[in-house]
């Protein structure tokens, strides 16, 4: 089985990407390249977001709506871009803990047994 962090990076980080890209362009009102340049990413790249071409896992995260909210305030914090990278880091960190405590994702697709505590 994969640690926890792996199937977070690999799964489910992608996954709050894609939402946050989609926040950004539909509730924000943001270009693709400017939230290419907020996020860090290349303009195909947010591209693929949007079609959902990365970050499947979308529908899983749906499921809760607490994880929804905690993206969604997180997509307000990235848009003011005073915000530092610890804080934003911080708020990753604590979505990462609620999709562990969230029931609806089988052991299949990650370990919820991580030993940090956030």
């Amino acid at each position: 089985m994969k640690p926890f962090c792996e199937n977070i990076a690999t799964e489910f980080l992608p996954a709050v990407r894609s939402i946050v890209t989609r926040e950004l362009i539909d509730n924000h009102g943001l270009t693709q390249k400017e939230v290419a340049r907020l996020l860090g990413l290349t303009q195909p790249a947010v591209s693929q977001y949007l079609k959902q071409s990365r970050g499947s896992k979308i529908k899983l995260l749906e499921k809760n709506p607490e994880v929804i909210e905690m993206i969604r305030d997180l997509t307000g914090i990235i848009k003011n871009e005073k915000v530092s990278t610890l804080e934003i880091t911080s708020n990753i960190c604590s979505i990462c803990k609620k999709i562990r405590e969230g029931n609806n994702l089988s052991s299949v697709y990650i370990n919820t047994e991580c030993p940090l505590e956030v």
